[in-house]
């Protein structure tokens, strides 16, 4: 009997999204489908009501707390972290199942593609074939058995950048396999601010936390894709979600980990 995959979703205004993607997961007993809804106030829930099997959830806003509270009601032997933007090749779940046997491998995603055919792009989905963190991040679908992601203790709690913190922790402990088949995300971001300038401010944002700056602090200069407008070409001075932890959480911490491949 084939293993249940428990696959989360994180949402925060993704209606439209999340509707196309909800379409390629039928009902399958083999299937546990779990949409954690960050505090939507677009048409989240009337697309939920389309898809009665798929469990939907509620929690505070912030993309590692959403994920972890999926995980937490999931039911699955293997946990699959989607975004609600992805758009998924034929022969997904065999690639989990197959990749998830080998027991030296300790979690594993897909590689990049987006739906948009600039060269930029293109130029960038080249590089996430790259077996390294910082070419490895959440909207590649992280995978993994439930005892790993219980024995790291899940994700962090932060804004942003809990992909590559959580990535890097597991990578210490055992191999990390990046399939060759392609998840295909939205250029949108890239389309609304500038293919180069989001490339440019994601590597700000990145090496800013290599030196030890707080992701919370960091979420100001990264909103949430409900937030932005088409008019939007510059970085946002106002806090996103959890930013107002910053009193607790500080600018800078320790250096945060080795990137390790």
């Amino acid at each position: 009997m084939n293993q249940v995959i428990s696959i989360v979703i994180p949402v925060l205004n993704e209606a439209i999204c999340l509707d196309r993607l909800l379409q390629s997961f039928p009902y399958s007993k083999d299937l546990d489908v779990i949409v954690v809804d960050g505090g939507s106030s677009d048409a989240t829930p009337a697309v939920m009501r389309k898809y009665p099997f798929v469990r939907y959830v509620h929690a505070p806003t912030g993309r590692g707390i959403q994920l972890n509270h999926g995980a937490a009601i999931a039911k699955g032997d293997i946990f699959w972290f989607l975004h609600a933007d992805s758009e998924l090749s034929e022969g997904w779940k065999r690639e989990i199942r197959k990749t998830m046997s080998r027991s030296r491998v300790i979690a594993g995603c897909f590689r990049l593609e987006f739906d948009d055919a600039h060269w930029l792009l293109r130029l960038f989905s080249f590089f996430s074939l790259w077996n390294h963190p910082l070419m490895t991040y959440g909207d590649q679908g992280f995978f993994m058995r439930r005892e790993v992601f219980e024995s790291a203790g899940g994700f962090k709690d932060y804004p942003i950048l809990e992909d590559l913190e959580m990535q890097c922790r597991l990578r210490r402990k055992g191999h990390w396999y990046k399939s060759s088949l392609p998840l295909t995300t939205s250029a949108r971001r890239f389309r609304t601010m500038g293919i180069l300038q989001q490339q440019l401010k994601n590597i700000g944002i990145v090496s800013l936390y290599l030196v030890g700056a707080s992701p919370f602090w960091l979420s100001r200069f990264y909103k949430p894709q409900s937030q932005l407008k088409a008019s939007d070409q510059s970085a946002s001075l106002k806090p996103t979600a959890l930013s107002d932890s910053l009193s607790r959480k500080g600018r800078f911490t320790k250096f945060p980990f080795s990137l390790r491949s």
